[in-house]
């Protein structure tokens, strides 16, 4: 399956747009679908969710619950602050994957703060943990 990620933006994001700005940082990215390859070797499954949509009030609202659960009050004003929620699936099709992906978090740190949030980990900013949720 791989790892589950979502960046809780603090602005809008959208998906043509990241796809530009990743090809212009490293030609040999591509984004199809929502599909990102490097050299034609599939990495993830990105998805760009914004206000207005269901998927973006379930991923709000679900982490606002665990965050509460957690007592992370400084993340739940964060979070409630999101403007877009980038939805990551990194595929187990390179066990270095992560690191392969390295352009796209650049791109998406030049694009807008937020935190990330990786499934079974909690909350980094920055690269560091700052809320296990």
């Amino acid at each position: 399956m791989g790892q589950y990620m979502r960046y809780f933006a603090d602005a809008t994001l959208a998906l043509d747009v990241i796809k530009k700005s990743l090809g212009a940082e490293d030609p040999s990215f591509k984004i199809d679908g929502g599909e990102v390859s490097r050299d034609g070797q599939l990495l993830a499954e990105i998805e760009v969710n914004k206000p207005g949509s269901d998927m973006f009030s379930d991923d709000i609202n679900g982490m606002m619950q665990k965050l509460q659960y957690a007592g992370a009050q400084q993340v739940m004003h964060r979070v409630q602050g999101t403007q877009a929620v980038l939805a990551v699936q990194i595929l187990d099709t390179a066990p270095n994957a992560m690191e392969l992906l390295g352009p796209l978090w650049n791109v998406l740190a030049r694009m807008a703060t937020g935190l990330w949030h990786v499934e079974g980990q909690g909350f980094y900013d920055q690269g560091q943990l700052i809320a296990q949720v």
